[in-house]
C-alpha cells in the first residue's frame, strides 16, 4: 500500500512539473519578442535625416495614389503612413542627399540659408518618372519650414512632370497654419497639376503624435 501511494505521488510530481513547463517557455518567448518589437518601433520612430535613407513602403503597380513627403522631425513621416494606409497608396520619402543636422538649430540655419540663396539641395528619392507617369492623385506632405516648403521638396517638384495630376497637400507646422508661403509654392511649381489647396491638411508639430484620427477623417472626406 506505501508503495503504491509513493509511486502516485512521484507520478503527481511529474505531471506537474511537466504542466509547468510549457507557460515558463512561452512567458519567455513572449518577452523576447515583446523586446524586439519594441526595438524595432523606436528606430522606425527615431527619424533624423542624420539617419535617413530613401524609402518606398509600398510597391504596387496597380496603385493610382502616390503619397510622397519630406520629415525631419518626424511628423510628417507619422502623417504619411497614416494617410497611405488610410489610401491604398504608394508611400515614397524625399531625403536630402547631404543629410541635416540632428541638432535644431544647425538644421534651422541650413534651411534659412537654402531659402534665402534659392539653394535647391540634390535628393534621394525612389521614383523614376515612368513611375511618376502612373499615379493620378498624389499626397504631399511636408513641413513648413520659414514660411515656406522644404528646399529639397521645391527639388522634388521640379523633377517630375505633375501634368493632369491632382495634388493635394498636408504639412505640419508651428505657427504658420495657413501654410505661409508653401501651398503658393506647390502651385507655382508643380506645373500642370490640380493643386487642391483648399483641401489641404494643417497640423500643428506638437499635437501630430495624436492626430491619427484627424487624418483619417480628413482622407475619408476627400472620398479616398
Amino acid at each position: 500500500m506505501k508503495k503504491t501511494i509513493s509511486l502516485l505521488l512521484i507520478f503527481l510530481l511529474l505531471f506537474s512539473l511537466t504542466s509547468c513547463a510549457k507557460p515558463e517557455n512561452e512567458a519567455q518567448n513572449s518577452g523576447t519578442e515583446s523586446k524586439a518589437e519594441a526595438q524595432t518601433t523606436a528606430l522606425d520612430n527615431s527619424d533624423t535625416d542624420a539617419t535617413e535613407t530613401p524609402v518606398t513602403d509600398k510597391t504596387s503597380n496597380e496603385s493610382k495614389i502616390l503619397v510622397v513627403y519630406f520629415s525631419w522631425s518626424g511628423n510628417l513621416d507619422k502623417m504619411a503612413h497614416w494617410v497611405a494606409d488610410e489610401t491604398g497608396g504608394d508611400l515614397v520619402r524625399v531625403t536630402a542627399k547631404e543629410t541635416y543636422p540632428e541638432n535644431y538649430n544647425d538644421t534651422a540655419d541650413r534651411a534659412k540659408n537654402e531659402v534665402d540663396n534659392g539653394i535647391r539641395p540634390e535628393i534621394n528619392v525612389d521614383l523614376t518618372p515612368e513611375q511618376m507617369a502612373q499615379y493620378d492623385t498624389v499626397f504631399f506632405g511636408f513641413p513648413v519650414w520659414w514660411y515656406d516648403l522644404p528646399m529639397c521638396m521645391w527639388t522634388f517638384l521640379e523633377s517630375y512632370d505633375f501634368s493632369g495630376k491632382t495634388i493635394i497637400p498636408f504639412f505640419s507646422h508651428e505657427g504658420s497654419s495657413n501654410g505661409a508661403n508653401s501651398l503658393s509654392t506647390v502651385e507655382n511649381l508643380a506645373k500642370g497639376a490640380t493643386v487642391k489647396s483648399d483641401d489641404a491638411l494643417s497640423i500643428r508639430g506638437g499635437e501630430v503624435a495624436s492626430s491619427q484620427d484627424t487624418v483619417i477623417d480628413w482622407v475619408k472626406n476627400l472620398n479616398y
